[in-house]
């Protein structure tokens, strides 16, 4: 499959998904030196492979009909910031959305599975859309594989267009039990000892996404920061700084 027929199918996707309604969302490619990207202003799940544009770093049009999406700006910034990123997809998830509307970001470790393939999944906060705000929001938060945008959105990114589909797939899911769990009582997450134990999975599997940041130790809610590895960094980073 082209990687601009990839894009059809995921833009298919997302709409039958009902991750976008209408004209929302737009999805990226990394390819060589540019960057395939949807149009503004044509609903994701009718595209077709002639309406994908071709833009160069810095967001100039090299080919294609149509006007870029308007928030060509925020992919941008994602790779120049992250070499290891390949692709993108913006959308607005319902329950996710909703959550980002509430000031709330996902970061709870409620099942193995979101703590193991997702992690927290951060509030970014609230910039313009289509606007450099926006981008200039994300500083601080493009070590993570996925992002809550606040009254906005969500956004994804990956080594493949399909893996960062399927993290958005994952945020959506994530939001949905997140808000059943807060809705039927108090949520309980992980113990950090079983954290733990999925840490040390997602250095063994080559996981980099955000780290879950609460689990239950004792009954108590703590913070779960940093795997080992970064924890470690972090301290070298320290003793450098001071001459250790």
């Amino acid at each position: 499959m082209s990687m601009k027929a990839e894009i059809v199918e995921i833009g298919r996707r997302l709409y039958s998904k009902g991750l976008v309604a209408g004209y929302e969302g737009n999805i990226s490619v990394r390819n060589g030196n540019s960057i395939l990207i949807t149009p503004s202003g044509v609903c994701k799940g009718f595209l077709k492979e002639a309406d994908i544009i071709e833009i160069n770093s810095i967001g100039e049009k090299i080919a294609g009909n149509g006007v870029p999406s308007s928030e060509t700006a925020l992919h941008l910034k994602l790779y120049r910031e992250r070499s290891d990123v390949q692709a993108i997809v913006h959308a607005h998830p319902p329950t996710a959305t909703g959550f980002a509307c509430a000031g709330l970001g996902l970061d709870q470790s409620l099942t193995a599975e979101t703590v193991l393939m997702l992690g927290a999944v951060p509030l970014v906060p609230y910039g313009t859309p289509s606007t450099e705000e926006l981008p200039e929001a994300l500083n601080g938060f493009t070590g993570y594989d996925a992002l809550l945008l606040a009254n906005h959105g969500a956004i994804s990114v990956g080594k493949t267009l399909e893996k960062a589909y399927f993290l958005m797939e994952q945020v959506e899911q994530y939001a949905k039990i997140s808000f059943v769990a807060n809705t039927l009582g108090t949520p309980k997450p992980l113990p950090c000892d079983e954290v733990d134990k999925l840490m040390a999975l997602r250095e063994k599997f080559g996981i980099q996404t955000g780290d879950p940041t609460v689990c239950s130790r004792n009954g108590q809610v703590t913070l779960y920061r940093f795997s080992r590895n970064e924890l470690v960094n972090l301290i070298q980073e320290i003793l450098n700084e001071v001459g250790g």
